[in-house]
């Protein structure tokens, strides 16, 4: 019988010293892949960063009044997304729209547009439309007439319709509406023309004293215009009123991006004045107590500059509490006006927001024979401050530089078109409408 001796496995061994001489190969081998990857000089080859898109933020605007601007940014990227060094050149559609200037748009026309952000042979483009919005309606001539009952004026009565800027809106149905007693409007709609106008005659009814025509161009956007018939009485030295402010503003009233949880109203701040002082105007630019207010919701600065104005053209201070989750009110119990000084101005934060407020600019309480009105209520719409150019309730803060003209934001987004309150001023003593 064969004898078989076992041993130590030589395959083992074999493997084992083969391991050993293959990591010298191994190392060979990578080591001209590598090589294989590097150009001549011994580097690896990198795409040259080159500008392929352009970014153009906001994507769309759209200005409600000749003369507003928004500003345009632009980014170009390269083939990797990164951001590339490069200025581009500004180009509007339709001149006769909107004009534009580094990168900021400025509404010439109602229409609408192409803007456009050029680099190289590369671009990017945002839309922009025009759309006047009446913010305002004054009467041009035909007011304070007196008459007989039952007669036509003998003057026609115009209007005039502008949008927040001041100027003149067309193609806006006026609708001319008496009160009850107060006789009809001849037409009872107009619409304007290239200057704003509309026009309509106006028969007077059978109410003695004062009598209203009331033209309204949108809702809270109107004018009232009076008219005599006999007799009119003087009005009392002074009147007491209490100014009511009832806000709307809400996630259902402006439901972009509605800052529900945190929002609310400043503490009310404002004036009794004449017609010699002004705190702020749309179109204007604001003080820096107006700033602070829009801003912070502070009223330190309005007040002191308020204060500077008494006594002469201001005889007082109003202030009225902060205002939390809408609907709610708050009420100024009482106010005294005189004679003299027949104005207020009233104005609120709204919050959280980069520099948006709501307010009334010398608002008279008196009609145009100088009676004092019963009372008086005025639909409030946002406005921008001008001070900061924060796009969103919560934008962080970014100061405007040069500052903007106070300008409406109605129907701006995040606004929608619909009233952010209502002001109203009821006459609380015992003179009557005298």
């Amino acid at each position: 019988m064969k004898q078989y001796r076992l041993s130590a496995c030589p395959a083992r061994e074999r493997l084992a010293g083969t391991a050993s001489s293959l990591a010298p190969c191994l190392l060979v081998v990578a080591l001209a892949a590598l090589a294989a990857c590097l150009d001549e000089e011994g580097l690896p080859e990198i795409e040259p960063s080159r500008p392929t898109a352009i970014t153009v933020t906001p994507s769309s605007a759209t200005l409600s009044s000749l003369g507003e601007t928004a500003t345009f940014r632009a980014q170009i990227t390269d083939q990797n997304g990164v951001s590339y060094p490069g200025t581009v050149t500004w180009s509007s559609s339709d001149m006769g729209v909107f004009t534009v200037a580094s990168g900021v748009v400025t509404a010439a026309a109602n229409g609408s547009g192409t803007l456009t952000a050029s680099y190289e042979s590369i671009s990017g483009t945002a839309s922009v439309t025009v759309r006047q919005v009446p913010a305002s309606v004054s009467v041009i001539s035909g007011g304070s007439q007196q008459g007989m009952a039952g007669r036509q004026l003998a003057e026609t009565v115009v209007v005039r319709v502008d949008d927040a800027g001041g100027s003149a809106v067309e193609g806006v149905t006026v609708t001319f509406s008496a009160a009850e007693g107060h006789g009809a409007a001849d037409p009872g709609m107009a619409v304007t023309d290239s200057e704003g106008l509309a026009a309509t005659s106006w028969t007077l009814g059978s109410v003695p004293g004062v009598q209203t025509l009331t033209a309204s161009a949108a809702d809270g956007v109107s004018a009232e215009i009076s008219a005599a018939v006999g007799e009119i009485e003087p009005a009392s030295d002074t009147a007491l009123y209490s100014v009511t402010f009832s806000a709307t503003w809400s996630a259902q009233t402006h439901p972009t991006d509605f800052p529900s949880g945190s929002q609310h109203f400043s503490p009310l701040i404002g004036a009794v004045h004449n017609e010699s002082v002004t705190f702020w105007a749309s179109g204007d630019t604001a003080s820096p107590g107006i700033e602070q207010m829009a801003e912070t919701g502070g009223t330190g600065s309005l007040t002191r500059e308020i204060r500077d104005e008494i006594p002469g053209d201001v005889i007082s201070v109003i202030n009225g509490r902060q205002l939390g989750t809408s609907p709610a009110s708050t009420t100024i119990s009482e106010v005294l006006v005189t004679l003299d000084h027949p104005r207020i101005t009233l104005v609120t934060m709204i919050a959280p927001s980069p520099d948006w407020f709501v307010g009334v600019a010398g608002q008279s309480l008196q009609n145009e024979f100088g009676q004092w009105l019963d009372e008086v209520a005025v639909v409030l719409y946002p406005y921008d401050s001008g001070t900061d150019d924060g796009t969103s309730y919560r934008s962080a803060n970014a100061d405007s530089s040069p500052r903007q003209p106070i300008r409406s934001l109605r129907g701006v987004s995040p606004f929608s078109d619909e009233p952010i309150g209502t002001y109203t001023f009821t006459r609380i003593d015992a003179g009557g409408s005298r």
